[in-house]
C-alpha cells in the first residue's frame, strides 16, 4: 500500500472542511449559494486572513469566510471569527452598528444616533434621540432603552433585559434623524455669523454716519408705510434700472459701479435705522434699559433676527421641512424682509440720509450793552 503523501491529506482535510462547513450553515437555515463543483477536480486550496478560497481546473473560485477549524471526537467544524470590542461604545450625532459576528463587552450609548444591533451586547443599549433596531441575530444581554424613539425588534431578536422607549423627546415628535445633524448645525452657525456681520456693518455705520441714520429713523418713524411701498418698488424696479442702464452706454458705469454700491449702502443703512427704532421701543416699553445707542442698536438686531435665529436652532432637530420648522424659518425670513425693505424705502426717501438739508441757524448780533444814565 502506497503512502499517502502530505499535500493529499491536507487536501482531502480541506475538502471535508468545505463540505462540513456548507452543510453545517444550511442546517442553521442561512442562505448561501456555491458553484456546483461535482466532478470537477480541485487545482489549488489556500487558507488565509480572508478565509478559505477552493479553486478548480477550470478557474471557478469558492471562497468561505474566515474562521477557526476545530478537529475533535465530534469531526470537523468550521466557525466564523468573532470580533471582539471592549469596553464601552459611546457617540454624539452617530449612528452606532454592531454587525453580525461582533460582540460589544460594555455599554452603547448613542446621543443624537440610532444604535442597530446585528450582533451581541453584553451590557446596557441607550439612545437619546434615537431608535434601537434589534435584527434576527442581535442579542442584548441588558437593558434597551430609547428616551426620544422607540426600541424595534424583528422575529427572533433577543433582548435579556428591560425594554423601554420613551418617545416624547424632540427627536421622535420632530422627526430628528442623526444623519443630518451636523449639515444643519452647520446651518445654524451661518445664520448666527450672518447676525454678527449685520451687526459689524450698522455698528460701522452708526459710528460714522450717526446724522444719516438719524434721518432715515426720523423717515422711518413719520411714514412707515410709506417707507415700506417705496422700499418694495425699490426692489421691483432693481432689475429693470440695472438692464435700462446697460443699453446706454454712458449708463454702463452707473450700472456696474454706481447702482450696486447704492442699494449696498441703502440695505445696511435702512436696516441700521430701523433695528435701533425696535431697540428704542424694548426700551421704552420693557426692562432691558441698554445705556448707549449702539447696545440700544445691538438690542434691535437681536429682536429682528431672533426668530430666523431661532429657526436654524429647531432645524437641527427637525429639519427644513418639518411644519413647526417651517412656520418659525417663514416668520423670520418675513420679518428680516419687512425690516430690509421698510429700511431701503426710507434710505430711498432720505437720499441715504442726506435729506432733508439741515438749515443752518441764524446768528443774532449780540445787542450793545446800554450805558446807565445819570
Amino acid at each position: 500500500m502506497k503512502k499517502i503523501s502530505k499535500s493529499s491529506t491536507i487536501l482531502i482535510l480541506y475538502l471535508f472542511l468545505f463540505f462540513f462547513s456548507s452543510a453545517n450553515l444550511y442546517a442553521q437555515g442561512k442562505k448561501k449559494t456555491s458553484p456546483d463543483t461535482t466532478g470537477q477536480k480541485i487545482t489549488e486550496i489556500k487558507i488565509g486572513d480572508q478565509g478559505i478560497t477552493i479553486k478548480t481546473q477550470e478557474g471557478k473560485e469558492i471562497k468561505e469566510k474566515p474562521g477557526e477549524v476545530v478537529v475533535g471526537k465530534e469531526g470537523i467544524k468550521v466557525t466564523t471569527t468573532v470580533e471582539l470590542n471592549e469596553g464601552d461604545i459611546v457617540k454624539f450625532g452617530k449612528d452606532i452598528t454592531v454587525e453580525e459576528g461582533e460582540k460589544v463587552s460594555g455599554d452603547i450609548v448613542a446621543i443624537g444616533g440610532d444604535v442597530h444591533v446585528k450582533g451581541t451586547v453584553e451590557g446596557d443599549v441607550v439612545s437619546i434621540g434615537g431608535n434601537i433596531y434589534v435584527t434576527s441575530t442581535g442579542v442584548i444581554e441588558k437593558d434597551a432603552t430609547s428616551v426620544g424613539g422607540d426600541v424595534k425588534k424583528e422575529p427572533g431578536a433577543v433582548i435579556k433585559g428591560q425594554t423601554q422607549g420613551l418617545g416624547f423627546l424632540p427627536g421622535s415628535f420632530f422627526g430628528f434623524h442623526p444623519g443630518a445633524f451636523w449639515n444643519r448645525g452647520i446651518g445654524f452657525i451661518f445664520t448666527f455669523f450672518k447676525i454678527l456681520f449685520l451687526f459689524f456693518l450698522s455698528i460701522i455705520a452708526l459710528a460714522l454716519v450717526p446724522g444719516n441714520i438719524q434721518k432715515i429713523k426720523d423717515e422711518v418713524s413719520r411714514n412707515a408705510w410709506k417707507s415700506a411701498l417705496i422700499g418694495f418698488l425699490g426692489e421691483i424696479l432693481i432689475l429693470p434700472v440695472f438692464i435700462l442702464l446697460l443699453i446706454t452706454i454712458i449708463g454702463i458705469p452707473v450700472a456696474i459701479l454706481i447702482l450696486p454700491l447704492f442699494i449696498l449702502i441703502a440695505m445696511i443703512l435702512g436696516y441700521a435705522s430701523v433695528s435701533l427704532i425696535v431697540g428704542e421701543k424694548l426700551k421704552q416699553n420693557t426692562n432691558l434699559k441698554p445705556q448707549t445707542q449702539m447696545l440700544t442698536l445691538a438690542l434691535g438686531i437681536l429682536a429682528v433676527e431672533f426668530m430666523s435665529l431661532f429657526a436654524s436652532f429647531l432645524r437641527i432637530f427637525c429639519g427644513i421641512f418639518s411644519p413647526l420648522c417651517l412656520i418659525f424659518a417663514i416668520l423670520g425670513f418675513m420679518i428680516t424682509y419687512v425690516v430690509f425693505t421698510i429700511g431701503f424705502g426710507g434710505a430711498i426717501l432720505t437720499l441715504l440720509g442726506t435729506r432733508p438739508k439741515e438749515k443752518p441757524v441764524p446768528v443774532t448780533p449780540a445787542s450793545e450793552p446800554v450805558p446807565p444814565q445819570v
